[in-house]
């Protein structure tokens, strides 16, 4: 029986430069190795997904906060819209220019103005779908609904609280979906590569290997992310694509008595002493 020398956690360090690492995960692990491409993933989602809602958080900030602090205080019962006001009130942007319309004088029933988003009538409420198409949504079926700026600000709140595990649950999901397709698409890549090579793996030993040759375009990824940094996607692909090249060779035929002692980048670099300190730590 064969013993696994690495394990998911010194996985993504070794991944970088190590054909010993790349041999032991497709010949000594078992499995298709998608629990370390989640794991790889759950950690690797963390500073994108934070940067995200700053971003977002600060957008609220700058341009919902101002329409928050217009909203005056109306309730809708039983269908109707009860505002004490006798002329059209108007919600604007930080330029000016009319955002909402609350109208219960019956002075209006559409919107003309290309600028305006929303107008609220008495007992209904127009929103713009389009630059020139609306939905009309009868209040008829509400009986008490009430809202003022504190109000609004508590819903607001309670937005931004939410945003990050929700994003963060959204992004890693979409990203665990795609990681896999993208895994199971390199995994016939290798078999064709190992196939050229007059030499066999099977499907699942293909997938681990994929799994670990795409760890640091992943990790790459999400350091650029957190720096903002654009970097084309075809490096991302050339760089996974020339490490499951490096994986399928290493599977391919037996580490030379040099290989097997040093690190195939940094050949003054002992791994196998590094890998039993790194062990001897964790």
């Amino acid at each position: 029986m064969m013993i696994r020398k690495y394990n998911m956690l010194s996985i993504p360090f070794f991944a970088f430069f190590s054909r010993r690492a790349y041999r032991d995960v497709g010949k000594n692990w078992r499995g298709v190795n998608f629990a370390y491409l989640f794991l790889l993933l759950a950690i690797c989602c963390l500073p994108p997904t934070l940067a995200l809602r700053e971003q977002m958080i600060q957008s609220i900030n700058n341009n919902q906060l101002h329409l928050i602090n217009q909203i005056p205080d109306l309730q809708i019962k039983n269908g109707h819209v009860d505002f004490e006001q006798n002329i059209p009130y108007v919600i604007t942007r930080k330029d000016g220019s009319p955002a909402v319309i609350i109208d219960t004088t019956g002075s209006m029933n559409f919107i003309d103005d290309p600028r305006v988003y929303a107008l609220l009538l008495e007992s209904s409420l127009i929103v713009r779908s389009g630059e020139s198409s609306f939905n009309t949504i009868d209040l008829s079926g509400v009986s008490d609904f009430h809202i003022n700026q504190a109000i609004a600000g508590q819903w607001l709140q309670t937005v931004k609280d939410t945003m990050a595990p929700i994003s963060y649950g959204v992004f890693l999901l979409l990203s665990y979906v795609f990681g896999i397709v993208s895994m199971i698409l390199a995994a016939i890549v290798a078999l064709i590569l190992s196939t050229a090579m007059h030499s066999t793996i099977s499907f699942a030993s293909a997938i681990r290997i994929a799994t670990i040759a795409a760890t640091p375009s992943i990790i790459f990824i999400t350091i650029s992310a957190a720096m903002g940094i654009a970097i084309s996607p075809a490096i991302h692909l050339a760089v996974t694509l020339l490490y499951l090249l490096v994986g399928v060779r290493s599977c391919a035929k037996p580490l030379s008595a040099r290989e097997a002692e040093h690190v195939d980048l940094k050949a003054f670099l002992n791994e196998e002493e590094l890998s039993d300190n790194i062990r001897t730590a964790a």
